[in-house]
C-alpha cells in the first residue's frame, strides 16, 4: 500500500542526526566490553529513542509491545514501491535474522521491537501518535536530509530522562530512499541503510573525519569517501556494547 501524505502528528525535522549517510557515491557474541566504536552522543542533548532505558514486557515475548518498548509502523510514499513490499523487508532484517545480527533484543531486551499492524498512514492521528519509531520510504528526502543522496534520521519531541541529567527523544523518524530499498534481490545493501539509520535511532553516530572507521555498521563502507572499507551490513559486537551503554546512561 502506498500513501502520499505526511504523517499528521507534528513530526516535522526539528532536529536531523549529526552525519548523513549517502546512496550511491558512499557506495553471536552481544556481551563485551564498551568499545566507543559507534561514538554515541555525549552532554545534555543526547539524540536516541526515550524508551531505550527501560523495558516492561517479557524478553522477546508477550501479548504484545509495553510503554518502554519500541513499536515501528512503516509506509511508502511512493508507488513504485508499496509498503507491502518492504514491510517485510525492513521487519526481517530488525527481528527476525540471526540474534547476533538483529538489533532487537540489543541491551539486554531494553531494545524491543513491535511492529504495528497496519502502516503509519492507516492510522488515527491518535493512535499513531503513540508509535515511537516509523521507517517512510520515498523518492528523495532532499527537503529533510539535506540533498538528493541522502538517508537521515529526524529525531522529534524532546523529553527530559527521569534522571534529570539528559535530553532525549519521544519520537524517531527513519528517512529511507526507494532507491536504496530497490534491489531487495541484493539484500546486503538495502539492509546496510536500514540497520545503519536504526543505529541512529538508538543513539549511534557516524564517523567524524577521514579514516575514522571500525567494525561497525555505522563506519561500513557506505562511508568510502572517508576512506571506511569494511562491508559489514548489521550491527557488530561493538555496536551492541554501545547501545547498551547509552541504555544503562543516566548523564
Amino acid at each position: 500500500m502506498t500513501g502520499t501524505s505526511l504523517a499528521p502528528r507534528p513530526r516535522a525535522s526539528r532536529w536531523l542526526l549529526a552525519g548523513w549517510m549517502a546512496t550511491a557515491a558512499f557506495v553471536g557474541f552481544r556481551f563485551v566490553p564498551a568499545a566507543n566504536a559507534s561514538h554515541t552522543h555525549t552532554g545534555w542533548d543526547q539524540k536516541h529513542i526515550a524508551t531505550i532505558h527501560g523495558n516492561d514486557g517479557p524478553a522477546g515475548g508477550g501479548s504484545g509491545p509495553g510503554s518502554l518498548d519500541e513499536e515501528y509502523c512503516i509506509m511508502s510514499e511512493t508507488s513504485a514501491m508499496p509498503a507491502s513490499t518492504i514491510a517485510p523487508f525492513i521487519q526481517e532484517t530488525l527481528a527476525a535474522l540471526s540474534f547476533d545480527t538483529i538489533w532487537d533484543g540489543s541491551a539486554d531486551w531494553r531494545v524491543d521491537l513491535w511492529r504495528t499492524q497496519k502502516y503509519c498512514n492507516e492510522y488515527s492521528t491518535a493512535d499513531r501518535n503513540r508509535i515511537e519509531i516509523e521507517y517512510r520510504v520515498r523518492e528523495t528526502w532532499a527537503s529533510v536530509c539535506g540533498g538528493d543522496i541522502y538517508a537521515c534520521v529526524t529525531s522529534v519531541s524532546p523529553v527530559t530522562d527521569s534522571s534529570g541529567a539528559h535530553q532525549h527523544y519521544k519520537y524517531m523518524n527513519v528517512h529511507l530512499k526507494r532507491e536504496q530499498m530497490a534491489a531487495l534481490g541484493s539484500t546486503t545493501r538495502a539492509r546496510k541503510f536500514i540497520n545503519h539509520e536504526t543505529g541512529h535511532v538508538l543513539g549511534l553516530r557516524d564517523p567524524e573525519y577521514y579514516g575514522h572507521c571500525m567494525h561497525s555498521v555505522m563506519h561500513n563502507n557506505l562511508y568510502s569517501s572517508l576512506g571506511c572499507t569494511d562491508p559489514v551490513w548489521h550491527p557488530t559486537p561493538s555496536d551492541f556494547a554501545s547501545v547498551r551503554s547509552i541504555a544503562n546512561r543516566t548523564n
